[in-house]
């Protein structure tokens, strides 16, 4: 009877060890964090959310490194679907709510809209948003199912010589209109900035500015970076992308990793070579006092220059992270500025 009692004992400490194990295995299974990975990609992958990987492993902030361990949330903690969810139309013809893999880019995008638009809509002082979050909008639902209508008319210029800002409408796509470049659209009307309002009344015609100012050599910001660079250009085309996602590799709007962010840049004004950001490095030259348009690097993940942005002046640069997205950043922030490795002015 005794031998039986502890046979059966036994066997119920060895089944609950394999049960604690396996339920073990079950909700803590992890990952390295790689190149060009991102909570989001990581999420996307393993069928969770942002927030559930932020919870499990007890972020702050959407930031990971290469070499990081990162513990993926079980089924019954993610609960992901099986069905992957197509973004709605706003509810009420004017809002909108943010689905899983949205960026501000792709929520502006959607809506023709510009991310600084939206920004100022909602009142966002960073480019985060958040899943269910709800969002103003004002622009229509470029994904919905389009109906049966007139083709649109080509915008056209008054008698003035100038042009109603329409919904959807940006900067670029006005100058492209009136076969202009931004920034003499811009010139021409006085503009600051890329931001623009519906209903805005713009020049689109040189003949109706009534003084052509005269361009004067800046001291402090060079008109150029090679003779052939527009700094003013390239810093406005950058701006444009803020909110574009990071994709390793990426080159195009769908998505930029950060020397892929300034080939494009720079292929909008000149025909350029796709460079690493070690060959940037290698092909530019040093300078002591970085002027905007120059090109700055940093040390993120081994020797030598692995990351780079473009200098907007004021200590302010902007480029393509691994965790942002294309975004403004400062060299005083602590975490770039212990990897600030200095700036060179490209000469090719």
């Amino acid at each position: 009877m005794k031998k039986r009692q502890l046979a059966l004992s036994l066997g119920t400490i060895v089944g609950g060890t394999f049960l604690y194990q396996a339920s073990a295995e079950a909700s803590a299974s992890t990952v390295q964090v790689k190149a060009g990975d991102t909570l989001w990609s990581l999420s996307t992958k393993y069928h969770t959310t942002v927030e559930a990987l932020k919870s499990v492993n007890k972020l702050s902030s959407n930031t990971i490194h290469i070499g990081q361990t990162l513990s993926i949330p079980s089924a019954s903690t993610s609960q992901p679907s099986n069905k992957e969810e197509k973004p709605s139309a706003p509810a009420t013809g004017s809002t909108y709510k943010v689905q899983s893999g949205d960026t501000l880019w792709k929520v502006a995008t959607r809506f023709n809209m510009n991310v600084e638009e939206l920004k100022r809509l909602n009142a966002l002082s960073s480019n985060i948003i958040y899943i269910n979050q709800t969002l103003k909008v004002n622009g229509s639902n470029s994904a919905s199912t389009p109906t049966t209508s007139k083709p649109a008319e080509t915008p056209s210029k008054d008698a003035n010589g100038t042009y109603k800002v329409q919904r959807g409408d940006s900067l670029s796509k006005i100058a492209s209109t009136f076969h202009m470049s931004v920034s003499e659209l811009k010139q021409i009307n006085g503009l600051t900035s890329n931001t623009i309002y519906v209903n805005q009344q713009l020049k689109v015609s040189k003949s109706s500015q009534t003084t052509r100012p005269t361009k004067k050599p800046s001291t402090s910001t060079p008109s150029t970076s090679n003779g052939t660079l527009n700094v003013s250009q390239m810093i406005s085309d950058a701006k444009r992308y803020i909110g574009v996602p990071y994709k390793w590799g990426g080159t195009t709007p769908s998505g930029f990793d950060c020397s892929g962010f300034i080939y494009y840049v720079m292929k909008q004004q000149i025909s350029t070579t796709r460079y690493t950001t070690a060959g940037y490095w290698s092909v530019s030259t040093p300078v002591s006092n970085p002027q905007p348009g120059d090109l700055v690097f940093f040390n993120t993940y081994s020797s030598g220059p692995t990351h780079m942005g473009i200098y907007l002046g004021n200590r302010q640069f902007i480029h393509a992270g691994s965790s942002t997205g294309v975004t403004i950043a400062s060299l005083d922030n602590s975490y770039w500025s212990k990897r600030y490795l200095g700036a060179k002015r490209f000469s090719k």
